[in-house]
């Protein structure tokens, strides 16, 4: 621990601020090409921490509701320099995105979809070939002892290979803080003889409970819910709307849209369904976390009362989506930083740590089948869905592994691949 705490003291934070910044613009994807980055970056460029601290921090977000790949960049922040740093890094990390979203919150009736969709051509299966060439490393790391690879295996075998059988069951927002525990449980009670695991350590910190992030989340919350229903002005619900989405989404952008679709869209009628449409395809389009579309639906919801009501609404969407998670990362992260040492948790830590590896191999794979083959029907990946001729994607599918290999060889910058993407993109659009 001490060796460990010498490291973090010798970051400087301004390089870590332009190494977060870096990454923001370059982070296409989702939150799971986001992790690859931050493995590329923080870990094997910079070391700022272990492979196996990042799994740790991306376990503690995936358990908690709100944006998983933002928690985990604030929890890195808030291990390297407390609330401050914490707070810094969330703002340098969603801001490129802020921009972009703000943008085309005003600019989007001159925004063709085909158009931008075709210009970002190349970037899905960069992305599937960034998360590959993470998983494969994470997994190869994964390599003492019998239980932690069976535990990898069937975090990716649920999530992954069952996901149509039991699409009932595994395609559901819970699923991943599920795995996550199960594999901890599961190993507890396998390291329970494993005396060097379960080895207590003497110089633990004193496990100290701050109060007051969970109570000013709550507070919020209600004061939110409040003031919405008495007021009716469009800010304060919408400000409310959105942190109840951030308070109540597990498992990423995936939950939030319909959430978003059936609140501002089919309920209030505030935003049209093809310029909601518009605005998942731009959101994908751009860096930083999928949460931003709460950005871009924000300034939608607010442009009938004019361009400083729009750019409010831009911020205070972005606030509200944001707000819950952050405060729930403020309250966990100082308790986990204490208690990861006790018994239980050390017991529990390899597998979890071993699970989060198979569910970014399972990622990695599930962004690999719309890419490679052609569907009847979206995200529905079984053989009797594929379309009938011309289902294999055979240059999508050489691409990925070409830069896969690219990636493997060759230690080019990620922001360099994603720019080569998009003039990828310009040159070849049709």
């Amino acid at each position: 621990m001490a060796s460990e705490g010498a490291k973090v003291k010798k970051i400087k934070r301004f390089m870590f601020l332009k190494d977060v910044l870096v990454i923001a613009f370059s982070a296409f994807g989702g939150p799971n090409m986001h992790l690859a980055l931050f493995q590329k970056r923080m870990v094997e460029k910079r070391s700022y921490l272990s492979e196996s601290e990042l799994l740790e921090l991306y376990s503690l977000a995936q358990m908690l509701p709100g944006p998983s790949s933002t928690q985990t960049i604030t929890s890195m922040g808030y291990k390297f320099g407390g609330p401050t740093l914490a707070f810094l890094t969330l703002m340098v990390w969603i801001l490129p995105a802020f921009i972009f979203m703000s943008t085309f919150s005003f600019l989007f009736e001159f925004l063709d979809p085909a158009t931008t969709n075709q210009v970002f051509r190349f970037i899905q299966p960069l992305a599937v070939a960034f998360i590959f060439t993470a998983g494969l490393k994470m997994a190869l790391k994964v390599n003492r002892g019998r239980m932690k690879l069976i535990l990898m295996a069937l975090a990716f075998i649920i999530v992954a290979l069952l996901r149509h059988p039991l699409e009932k069951y595994v395609k559901t927002p819970w699923m991943f803080p599920v795995i996550l525990i199960g594999g901890g449980v599961i190993s507890y009670f396998i390291n329970k003889g494993d005396e060097d695991i379960i080895q207590e350590i003497d110089n633990r910190p004193k496990l100290v409970i701050k109060w007051l992030y969970p109570i000013i989340f709550a507070a919020i919350f209600i004061f939110a819910a409040v003031v919405g229903k008495l007021s009716g002005h469009r800010i304060f619900v919408l400000f409310e709307n959105m942190y109840r989405f951030g308070t109540l989404v597990f498992g990423g952008g995936n939950v939030l849209i319909p959430m978003m679709v059936e609140q501002f869209v089919m309920f209030n009628e505030w935003i049209r369904m093809d310029e909601f449409l518009t605005g998942i395809g731009l959101n994908q389009a751009v860096p930083g976390p999928i949460f931003t579309i709460g950005t871009y639906s924000g300034g939608l919801v607010m442009r009938e009362y004019g361009s400083m009501w729009q750019l409010m609404g831009c911020l205070v969407g972005s606030i509200g989506i944001f707000l819950p998670g952050t405060l729930m990362i403020f309250f966990v992260y100082p308790i986990w930083d204490s208690i990861k040492n006790y018994k239980i948790i050390r017991r529990s830590l390899d597998g979890v740590i071993a699970a989060s590896s198979g569910l970014v191999l399972a990622a990695g794979y599930l962004l690999f089948l719309p890419v490679a083959f052609n569907w009847k029907v979206e995200n529905s990946f079984h053989y009797t869905n594929l379309q009938e001729h011309d289902f294999v994607n055979y240059f999508d599918i050489g691409l990925i592994v070409v830069l896969s290999i690219l990636l493997r060889r060759f230690k080019i910058p990620a922001p360099v691949w994603v720019v080569l993407a998009i003039l990828a993109g310009i040159i070849f659009k049709t």
